[in-house]
């Protein structure tokens, strides 16, 4: 009887510990809040993984049914020595040209179209190596979704195994412990094997629980030194492939056009990473451990994880649309070349 007493007193323990260790994990989930989304001040130091849904923090201004372009239109055609062309056609537009046949109309007719054309091949340049940033950007991101991908599906076939170890063994146990329980009343020392099982019953799918959550960040495996496009952001070094185009650089390299801008869009979309919750590889623009990893330039032992993959991938999404955004600029140039708008009197 004594013995029976010490084991329904221990199986009362562990299920009390047990319940507690339940209370803990709640406790954990309760206070572990998701970021909450605040007033996003581009100029303010970011506050790691603090913005929860970031929204678009560079903007270009166009409205496209204005006499006049944009100002951030009107800072690319200065970045790219396209002002003074356009300018040129302005005036010869401005220009009243008869129809009379002369050589002054021809010449000036004549001139009006040589400008054209080499204001079009600047903008068409500029184009293309838009695309060509592009281009390298997007061959990145299918090779860190097809590495994601991977990873991703690893840990969930894990994760559906523990779980599933877990529930077996849950369900055989307690089968088990229930089936010596039964007959007690006319064989009480069945209890012991009972409580036995019964408290292995509890603990097995604690300890299958604790696997799975540790599997829940996937594979770690060491991180390649092959750099990719946001290496040249974060000043490590480069090779012809991630290069960027002079226009492209000059671009990210240059403030938006408003009073008291102290940051470059660059810079900008730096400090949006680093704010933003979904991100949470990012947490410190000036961690060379971190950067070394999510930059791929620098070998470092369990860095390639799933939460550095997601970062790369959001990282590159963001900078090839904030990218993509100069091609918004360039139609309001192309609608100066064709009479539609003008540009600003700065």
């Amino acid at each position: 009887m004594a013995i029976q007493i010490k084991y329904r007193a221990l199986i009362l323990f562990l299920l009390m510990l047990n319940l507690s260790f339940g209370n803990c994990v709640f406790a954990l989930n309760l206070f572990n809040h998701p970021a909450t989304n605040t007033v996003y001040d581009e100029e303010a130091e970011p506050k790691a993984n603090s913005n929860a849904y970031p929204r678009q923090v560079l903007k270009t201004g166009i409205n496209l049914k204005s006499p006049t372009i944009s100002a951030n239109s009107q800072q690319l055609a200065d970045l790219i020595k396209l002002t003074p062309l356009l300018a040129k056609i302005q005036d010869l537009r401005n220009t009243r040209i008869n129809g009379e046949v002369s050589l002054e109309n021809i010449a000036s007719r004549q001139l009006l179209n040589d400008i054209i054309q080499k204001a079009l091949v600047i903008i068409n340049q500029t184009n293309l190596e838009i695309d060509f940033t592009l281009a390298e950007i997007g061959a990145e991101r299918n090779v860190y979704g097809e590495i994601l991908n991977t990873f991703t599906a690893d840990r969930d076939k894990m994760v559906a195994r523990s779980n599933a170890m877990s529930f077996y063994t849950n369900g055989i146990l307690w089968a088990a412990a229930e089936g010596f329980d039964i007959p007690t009343n006319k064989h009480p020392n069945l209890s012991i094997p009972s409580g036995t099982l019964g408290i292995i019953a509890g603990l097995v799918p604690s300890v299958f629980s604790l696997y799975a959550m540790h599997q829940y960040n996937g594979k770690k495996k060491t991180s390649e030194a092959d750099p990719n496009m946001l290496a040249k952001l974060f000043g490590y070094k480069t090779n012809p492939s991630i290069e960027y185009p002079d226009s492209v650089w000059a671009f990210l390299n240059s403030k938006q056009v408003k009073v008291n801008t102290k940051l470059t869009r660059k810079e900008i979309l730096i400090n949006r990473w680093v704010s933003d919750s979904n991100m949470p590889a990012f947490t410190d623009k000036s961690s060379s451990r971190q950067l070394d990893v999510l930059t791929a330039s620098v070998i470092q032992k369990k860095g390639l994880t799933i939460a550095t993959l997601t970062a790369r991938q959001e990282m590159l999404n963001q900078l090839a649309s904030e990218i993509f955004k100069m091609k918004r600029l360039l139609l309001e140039l192309n609608m100066v070349i064709s009479g539609e708008k003008e540009l600003l009197q700065l």
